[in-house]
């Protein structure tokens, strides 16, 4: 789980990069979780945080801001109080987001964690250049 915390520390350190973050829940399939974030989610984001073994989440899906001055996503100190709390087994990691315009924080329980700093476009585009990609939500046009 060590390697959990060092990836927590490198996603929290490219959020905190922006003078601001906001976040939604991209996808969802029963394992995996992906929340995907960036200074404008009505166009692009920037950054997914991949969750895969999913045990618990306490969470807004429509999305939630965070205050990049002060740690934005962190493994909690009081994690056992906190596995205690909200029953999590043995072999999850939480995971917590701190949200600034809620009163709680997003938290989730998962096996493993990743993530991808790719631009990903919610709407057509033929310019993408390397790291750039198109959502799979986005219905492709047919263009001859």
């Amino acid at each position: 789980m060590e390697g959990n915390r060092d990836t927590a520390a490198k996603i929290d350190k490219e959020i905190r990069r922006h003078k601001w973050f906001d976040f939604h829940v991209l996808s969802f399939n029963g394992h995996k979780l992906i929340v995907a974030g960036g200074e404008d989610l009505t166009h692009y984001h920037i950054l997914e945080i991949i969750f895969e073994d999913l045990f618990f989440v306490s969470g807004f899906f429509q999305g939630w801001h965070s205050d990049t001055t002060q740690t934005v996503f962190a493994i909690p100190e009081n994690d056992h109080e906190m596995n205690i709390k909200y029953e999590i087994e043995q072999d999850y990691q939480l995971f917590v987001f701190k949200t600034e315009n809620y009163k709680n924080d997003v938290i989730i329980a998962a096996r493993a964690i990743s993530f991808n700093t790719d631009t990903v476009y919610y709407y057509e585009r033929i310019d993408l250049k390397p790291n750039e990609r198109i959502a799979d939500f986005v219905k492709k046009k047919n263009i001859l």
